[in-house]
């Protein structure tokens, strides 16, 4: 795990580049929601709301609607790699200084060396938050997706006449009630992804501190020991 993950690290700008190919994506999606809206909006009330299912009017409100359901899922999934990107350019630092120390320290003589050194539990961890994220975005976007087709299906009917006038347990307010409670939770599951990827981030940082003190305490060790071995 720990081998392949090492690996993953070195694949930084791929994934950041995926990442900002979702984000444009996605901005291209919301530019085709934008002109929904004009063409919805481009009439008045009553025009909108007596609009038949198949309609050009009907059509222009189902993608009004059916866009921003897994638009923002897409754009998220977008900036968590590039998040992802980020936090895995932060790990390669790690590993690099971490190599070199190693690499300096075994030219000393061996009882100055400063021993084994530990592996930092936070840097075991924030690749895994890494992963833990990237999961919490993909399932958000598929969930989305999947709700997608219920959100077309709804809002592919006349407001005035079919919408509106919709009675307590009908289908056409059951699917009302299953997106309004799906976007909730979508919306849940997005920001608790991009908080794992955040927190990634924090660790891995907190990491390339804690690995820079160490190599200063033990380099500040080493010069005392070569100064006191040369007094002697």
């Amino acid at each position: 795990m720990e081998k392949m993950m090492n690996k993953l690290m070195k694949r930084y700008k791929m994934v950041a580049g995926l990442g900002f190919l979702l984000v444009v994506v996605a901005f291209l999606f919301s530019l085709q929601g934008a002109g929904a809206q004009a063409t919805f909006f481009s009439v008045d009330t009553l025009a909108r709301e007596a609009a038949e299912a198949g309609s050009v009017l009907a059509l222009a409100n189902v993608a009004r609607h059916s866009i921003p359901v897994w638009v923002p899922a897409l754009k998220f999934l977008g900036l968590g790699l590039l998040l992802g990107g980020i936090t895995m350019a932060l790990g390669l630092i790690v590993q690099t200084l971490r190599d070199l120390g190693m690499g300096l320290m075994s030219r000393w003589p061996v009882q100055m060396r400063p021993g084994e050194i530990l592996k930092p539990r936070a840097a075991r961890i924030f690749p895994m938050l890494i992963m833990m994220g990237w999961l919490l975005l993909m399932i958000g976007l598929v969930w989305s997706f999947s709700l997608n087709g219920t959100v077309q299906v709804y809002w592919n009917h006349s407001v005035a006449a079919q919408l509106n006038p919709a009675q307590p347990g009908s289908l056409l307010l059951g699917q009302l009630a299953q997106i309004t409670a799906a976007l909730l939770w979508l919306n849940a599951l997005r920001f608790a992804g991009m908080a794992l990827l955040f927190t990634a981030i924090t660790l891995a940082v907190t990491v390339i501190i804690r690995t820079l003190q160490m190599q200063e305490q033990s380099l500040g060790r080493f010069i005392q020991m070569r100064t006191a071995a040369n007094g002697d």
